[in-house]
Parts: structure tokens; C-alpha cells; sequence
């Protein structure tokens, strides 16, 4: 195989660009897992950080309530009341959300009676009052817990250490008011319960928000989903940063157990502990990524930027690939402009020739008697109307490139175009010996169409016929309805008995400036328009070309017209349809 130069260099250029487009394909692969890895990383170390600074300030804010109202076992019963009312008001005094303390409550136990007193901060006493439904089912609850220490063996360190238990449906923390009895032995008994009732609006609807915003970000920018909810089932949540988090999920990126933190924070700053009544009471912090966890986060991101990547590198491969498409058709076109131009020139010279060579030889005096003067005469016509057609099909050409051209549609009947055509063709036919066959259907509908149009597209298929007829000099014009299609149609068909076309070249016919390369070894005159000005006329009056041809059996090509959908009048009505404008 001879390859030229260009060739090699298209195709070096091919295989450079592929190799360009897979080293970009794999580098960016990588680069994009590497990238994965350290946003995974990176949101993660975020994760972290922002849970441990949630855990922390909680814990800090729910050890210092708890700190603040411890009671020494050692203060007697009668002095406790007015310890917790100092503590109440150094509370309001000096912590940083005062607001999460809604009420301070006490049930005393005095011999086998009962109390319960709440604290009043306009008086700045306890005073007493019935059990309060808010409570809940808490006194059970007291009742069963004091008799279990007393009955114990309770000493006073333990007593000074015992822990806060939280109640959730209260909410509220509480603690055994403990006093030594006998300081020889240390013994220690229950005297009553300390409630300390959470403003249940404020931490729900503030405190713990804020907490989930400064930490984790303002809702609807933060990456991550956070709830805060009891750790077992059926779950109640506290607050969510959004109504569809799944809180029952059980695989969230992060979870902390909240009062637990609470208790170690106490343990390493020697106080009472916290923690909950049940599992059931326990407060959990749930982190979760939007998209389901950071890991799948992380791996649907990285997917969408390779598609993207990828993507773009397709695009810049199809650019490339259409580049040399559009290099490949403009070559081809320049070829095929300077074909047509070389087509026409020696068009124009052929009938300029014959005609200045017949106006010498009149004008010499060569030409003497009528006989030679209408042979002459003859001759130029024919020349003059050979070099009419040609300019007529340059000018159609450059008024359908410029967008100049328009018909005038209108319903038309076909058998007196026909016949004008015929009129003309069948002198030149018979000139050149050739053999006319018609079959013209004299009941045709109208059709919707362009006269003048028409008759173009009917001489340049009869001409196109006797130009590739070559020694069968034989052409049909048909004319009949067509019955096997989806609309009514008319086709006028011109078949030859000539050299044919080619299956390669068939698809190609109608292009502009395009000849058969045996049409161009045969030196065939024409430049390439006739056809293509006839698919152009027809498509633009609304119909339709087709050609079918074997090689040296020879063409038919079928003019299709869309019959006009209205009344049909026949040849010789003096009714004049409606004409519909294109």
C-alpha cells in the first residue's frame, strides 16, 4: 500500500492524539483517587473535630449544672434548703446559659411523711406544694430508690459521689439529699430527692441548636446531617437539622453517647457522675454524611467528576476526530470547486467557440445561400441555449446559497408543463437521434408546485438522460399516480438505457459539483449542478427525488409532487382551485 505524505501525517497525528487522550484518561484516574482519598480524609478529621467540640460543650454545660448543686451529706436537713437557694442564685449569677434551668425542686422525707417543695425565685424560698403532674411517675420512682438505700449499707464517701441520674420524660436531673446520721459509723441516710427541671423549649429548641450550628455549620451548608435522639428503640428525637434524617439509622459516621461524656467529665474533675435512669433515657449525638455516609460520599462525588472528566476528554477527542472530518470535506469541496470551475470554463469555451467560429465565417463571406445561412443560424441557437442552461444553473446555484431563491406555489396542472417541456426536448431528441417513449396519464390531479420550477426540474432530468444515454438513445417520460404511498402523490419519472451509476457513487448524486469518477475518465461534459438543483427545487416546493440505477443498465429518476388536498379538477375545468401560497 502507497501511503502519501499527508496520509502519514493524519495518521500520526490520529494515534498521537489517542495516546494524548489516554495518558490525560489515566493520569486523571489517578489524580482523582488520590484527590477522593484526602477530601475523605479531610472530612472525616471535620467530622471529628466537630463532635468532639459538640461532646465537649455539652458535657461541660451539663457537669458544671450538676457541680453547681451538689449538698455535702454533712449539711444537716435544716440547712439544705437554704444551700440550694444560694446555689439557685449563684446559678443565675455566674453560668453561661441560665435559661437551661427551668425549676429546682425538693421531696422531703421527714419519718414516714412526705413533701414536695419547689423554689420560688420572687421569694427566694421553697414553698410547698402538691405533686406536680409534670413529674410524671417520678415519685414511685423516689420512693423505691430511698428505700434501697436506706436499707443499704451507704457510706459517706459514696454518699458524696453517688451520681445524678437523668429522667427523660421529666426532663430533669435528680440526686438523693444524703446526711450522716452517726459520724462515729458514718451512717448515711436518704432525706429527700433535689430535682433540677430542664427548660425543655430552650434545650430542644436552642440550646442544642446553637450547639449543632456552631459546631457543625448553618443548616442547609453543612455536609453533614445531625439529630440528636435517645440511643435505643423506639427512638424520640430531640433535634434533627433535617425533617427526613434517618434517625433509626444504626450505621451513622458518627454517634457519641451524650451523659456518658457527662460522667467522665465529672470523674476527671472529682464530682458526682451523670447518667441515664435507663438506655432508653440515654441522649445520643448522630452525625451523618448527606449522602448516606462519608465513604459513599466521597466515591458518588469522585464517580461524578470522573464522568465529567471523561466527558470532557470524549468532547476533545470528537473535536479532534471532527476536525480532521471537516479537513477531509473542505479538501474535498475545494477539489470539487476547482473541478466545477475547470467544467465550466470548458463549457463556456465549447459553445463560445463554435459561435465566434460561425460569426467569422458569416462575416468572412464564407457562408453563402439560405440553406447555410439557417444552418448557421442553427448552430448559434444551439450553442446560445446550450450556454443559457448553463448560466441558468450557476445563477440558481448562487440564489439557493445566498438564499435568494422563491417559488411561487400554487395548485398546478402537470400535463401542460409536461408538454411545454416536451415541446422543446423532442427537437433536440429527434436532432440527436434519439427515441422519445411518453406515457403521460391524461387524468392527473393537481399538484402543489412551482410551473416554471417544474418545467426546470423535468428539463434537467430529460437533458441528464440523453447526456449519460450513451449509444442507447433511448428515453421514457412517464407520468401516474402514485397508489403505495402514506399521501397521494404524482411521479413523473425520466428513465435512460445509458451508462448507470455505480452503488458507491449513488448516494452522492445530489451532491453539489459531484461527478462519478468514470463520468470524469469518460470526459462527459457538465459541472455537477443539474441534479442537485433538481432535489433542491423539489424539496423546497414540498416534494421529493429519488433515483434507482444499475451499472451500464442504466437510470430512472422520480419526481414526487404532493397532490393538492382540496376539490381535484381535471384537464379542460373552467374551475380555478384556491391558490395556497408557500
Amino acid at each position: 500500500m502507497n501511503w502519501s505524505k499527508r496520509a502519514v501525517i493524519e495518521l500520526a497525528a490520529i494515534v498521537g492524539m489517542v495516546l494524548v487522550v489516554c495518558t490525560l484518561a489515566v493520569l486523571q484516574y489517578r489524580w482523582t483517587a488520590e484527590i477522593g482519598r484526602s477530601e475523605q480524609e479531610r472530612l472525616k478529621g471535620t467530622l471529628t473535630t466537630s463532635v468532639r467540640g459538640f461532646d465537649q460543650e455539652f458535657s461541660y454545660d451539663f457537669e458544671r449544672l450538676c457541680e453547681a448543686f451538689e449538698i455535702d451529706p454533712e449539711v444537716p436537713m435544716t440547712a439544705v434548703e437554704n444551700r440550694i437557694a444560694r446555689q439557685q442564685s449563684d446559678w443565675e449569677r455566674v453560668a453561661s446559659r441560665p435559661a437551661l434551668l427551668a425549676r429546682v425542686d425538693i421531696w422531703k422525707l421527714e419519718n414516714a411523711h412526705t413533701s414536695f417543695e419547689s423554689f420560688e425565685p420572687t421569694a427566694k424560698r421553697f414553698v410547698e406544694s402538691a405533686w406536680p403532674e409534670r413529674l410524671g411517675n417520678l415519685r414511685p420512682y423516689f420512693e423505691a430508690q430511698a428505700r434501697q438505700l436506706n436499707a443499704g449499707d451507704t457510706g459517706d464517701r459514696e454518699a458524696l459521689y453517688y451520681p445524678w441520674t437523668f429522667q427523660g420524660s421529666a426532663p430533669a436531673i435528680v440526686r438523693p439529699i444524703f446526711h450522716v446520721e452517726n459520724r462515729a459509723d458514718a451512717t448515711v441516710q436518704v432525706q429527700g430527692f433535689l430535682i433540677l427541671e430542664f427548660n425543655e423549649e430552650f434545650l430542644e429548641q436552642q440550646y442544642v441548636p446553637e450547639l449543632a450550628i456552631r459546631h457543625f455549620g448553618e443548616i442547609g451548608l453543612t455536609t453533614f446531617g445531625v439529630a440528636v435522639r435517645t440511643a435505643k428503640a423506639p427512638y424520640r428525637t430531640i433535634y434533627t437539622t433535617n425533617a427526613n434524617f434517618p434517625s433509626s439509622n444504626f450505621a451513622p459516621d458518627a454517634t457519641v453517647n451524650l451523659f456518658d461524656s457527662v460522667a467522665e467529665e465529672a470523674r476527671r474533675r472529682g464530682h458526682a457522675p451523670l447518667q441515664p435512669a435507663s438506655e432508653g433515657e440515654q441522649w445520643q449525638l448522630v452525625v451523618q454524611h448527606s449522602a448516606g455516609s462519608v465513604d459513599f460520599g466521597v466515591a458518588q462525588w469522585r464517580r461524578r467528576n470522573l464522568a465529567i472528566s471523561f466527558g470532557l476528554l470524549a468532547i476533545l477527542a470528537g473535536t479532534v476526530v471532527l476536525l480532521f472530518s471537516v479537513a477531509r470535506r473542505a479538501e474535498r469541496l475545494a477539489r470539487l470547486q476547482m473541478e466545477f470551475v475547470a467544467g465550466v470554463s470548458h463549457e463556456l469555451c465549447t459553445p463560445l467557440a463554435v459561435i465566434n467560429s460561425a460569426a467569422e465565417n458569416i462575416v468572412d463571406g464564407v457562408v453563402e445561400g439560405p440553406r447555410q445561412v439557417r444552418e448557421y443560424g442553427s448552430m448559434i441557437r444551439e450553442q446560445g441555449r446550450r450556454l443559457e442552461r448553463l448560466v441558468d444553473e450557476v445563477l440558481l446555484f448562487a440564489a439557493g446559497r445566498f438564499g435568494r431563491s422563491g417559488y411561487d406555489l400554487r395548485p398546478t396542472e402537470v400535463v401542460p408543463v409536461l408538454e411545454q417541456s416536451l415541446t422543446v426536448a423532442e427537437t433536440m431528441m429527434r436532432d440527436a437521434g434519439f427515441t422519445l417513449q411518453k406515457e403521460i396519464s391524461p387524468d392527473l390531479p393537481f399538484v402543489i408546485a412551482d410551473p416554471e420550477a417544474m418545467g426546470k426540474c423535468v428539463d434537467n432530468l430529460i437533458s441528464n438522460a440523453m447526456k449519460y444515454s450513451a449509444e442507447n438513445r433511448w428515453v421514457s417520460i412517464r407520468a401516474a399516480c402514485g397508489t403505495d404511498s402514506a399521501y397521494p402523490e404524482v411521479r413523473i419519472s425520466v428513465e435512460d438505457q445509458g451508462i448507470g451509476i455505480s452503488p458507491a457513487d449513488l448516494p452522492h448524486v445530489f451532491e453539489p459539483f459531484y461527478r462519478a469518477q468514470g463520468v470524469r475518465d469518460g470526459q462527459i461534459r457538465g459541472v455537477g449542478l443539474g441534479l442537485y438543483l433538481v432535489k433542491r427545487m423539489m424539496e423546497a416546493m414540498g416534494g421529493s427525488v429519488s433515483v434507482s440505477s444499475k451499472l451500464s443498465k442504466g437510470s430512472v429518476f422520480t419526481l414526487h409532487f404532493p397532490v393538492f388536498d382540496s376539490a381535484e379538477p381535471r384537464q379542460g375545468e373552467t374551475a380555478k382551485p384556491e391558490v395556497a401560497k408557500a
